[in-house]
């Protein structure tokens, strides 16, 4: 967090949102015009800081022209130039940035993409996970195919396979994988992104379906 390929390639320029394909549509319309806005170096100072949503954090800095955004799951750089005081857009125009900010003159967030809500901190610390191993039969459970539905009307899906540590989750619309390791029987973590994975169980054991980035809910298919 819609695709957010928290992870990622030929996805959204913006990797934490690998897990919502919807981003991927809303990404491809053409490049806006940018504005020439020119904020002084101490104004872009104000900026600077570690931003939170979730467990994921993002770092951004000042430059000589505008911001430079670093997702430290990835440590991935994208920079971006002023439209307003308080807008930004990357060099294609399809990734905006909007502040807010304190009476006080502080820039207390930041919305991504129109709907991604990230918080300014200043306890920005490295997110550690703790593995544990399962049984073969208790990943076994989870495999199989999930399904969301995008903003558009259009399913989503995602393939689920276990592996020796955890399991592998494979994207539909672009064939991607991605390896999570397993934090309990339920709860699994992708180290290289900080993407979460947490699985909903019947009675008897099996994964009914999962939640990624703690608000994408995929149901899984029956097969």
């Amino acid at each position: 967090m819609r695709q957010k390929n928290i992870l990622i390639v030929a996805v959204p320029v913006f990797c934490y949102f690998m897990m919502r394909p919807v981003a991927v549509k809303a990404n491809a319309v053409a490049p806006r015009q940018m504005t020439d806005t020119t904020i002084s170096p101490q104004d872009l100072k104000s900026f600077e800081g570690y931003y939170k949503m979730d467990d994921a954090y993002l770092h951004i800095t000042a430059s000589t022209t505008g911001l430079v955004l670093e997702q430290m799951w990835d440590n991935r750089k994208i920079s971006f130039s002023p439209q307003t005081g308080l807008e930004f857009r990357n060099d294609d125009g399809n990734f905006p940035l909007k502040f807010t900010k304190a009476s006080d003159g502080t820039i207390t967030q930041v919305l991504a993409f129109d709907r991604d809500l990230w918080i300014k901190t200043k306890d920005y610390q490295p997110l550690v996970i703790k593995e544990v191993q399962l049984k073969a039969s208790e990943l076994k459970a989870l495999e199989g195919k999930y399904t969301m539905q995008t903003d558009q009307g259009e399913q989503a899906f995602i393939q689920i396979r276990a592996t020796d540590k955890g399991v592998i989750l494979k994207q539909g619309w672009d064939n991607q994988e991605v390896p999570f390791v397993a934090a309990s029987d339920v709860d699994f973590y992708c180290k290289e992104h900080q993407f979460p994975l947490k699985f909903t169980k019947d009675k008897d054991g099996n994964a009914t379906q999962v939640l990624a980035f703690k608000r994408d809910l995929w149901k899984k298919v029956k097969e």
